[in-house]
């Protein structure tokens, strides 16, 4: 998906999202006696970042009305549209971000911190570091996967800190991190994945590929 350049504040021009052809396709809602979950389902398969409103939509209604059997296929059709990395430059994803990533709800902020990442823009360091610094293992496992490219100390200091924590509910951000410094592979890094914590009972421990 290409990107239109505007300049930015210093005078340098910066890609911007862009909005996508509208589709009255898109526009459709189930009848008031219809489920979510097929609808979620048929716009999952299309992966097309014009459903997210949409799902958005059927999100926060079922927040304010459960309906257990929709929720699983709505959450699954927002992660896997707003995660794709060819939606990462649009509009529908960045809007999501911006309403997501400073969210109460757990998932929602590791959806957001996901999508942001998608992209594999080493300019979104900054923002990604600050959330592997979370207190949420999704969203910290969520912010390490989309870490890319040339490091820095900063960087390697807070995957330092994820390794050397002994914490089983960050197993998987445990992996994520020991694999990043890995492939940094720095003699920065490899002191940092030298402190990594090891389970003594080795439930949960699994050396970095």
């Amino acid at each position: 998906m290409q990107q239109e350049s505007t300049l930015d504040g210093g005078g340098a021009y910066a890609s911007q999202p862009v909005a996508p052809v509208p589709d009255p396709a898109f526009d459709e809602r189930p009848a008031a006696d219809e489920h979510w979950g097929p609808f979620a389902r048929r716009l999952q398969a299309a992966r097309d970042p014009r459903a997210l409103p949409a799902l958005l939509e059927a999100h926060d209604t079922l927040r304010r009305e459960p309906r257990f059997c929709c929720v699983g296929a709505v959450r699954a059709a927002i992660y896997e549209i707003a995660t794709a990395r060819e939606n990462a430059a649009s509009a529908p994803v960045a809007d999501l971000v911006d309403r997501w990533w400073n969210s109460s709800e757990a998932w929602e902020e590791m959806v957001a911190v996901a999508a942001r990442a998608g992209g594999q823009e080493e300019t979104e360091r900054p923002a990604l570091l600050e959330k592997v610094r979370s207190a949420r293992p999704t969203v910290i496992t969520a912010a390490i996967e989309g870490l890319c490219g040339m490091s820095d100390a900063a960087e390697i200091e807070a995957l330092r800190e994820v390794v050397s924590r002994p914490d089983p509910m960050l197993h998987w951000a445990h992996q994520a991190a020991a694999r990043r410094l890995a492939e940094i592979g720095t003699p920065d890094a490899e002191a940092a994945l030298a402190q990594r914590f090891v389970d003594p009972d080795g439930l949960w421990r699994e050396d970095p590929a």
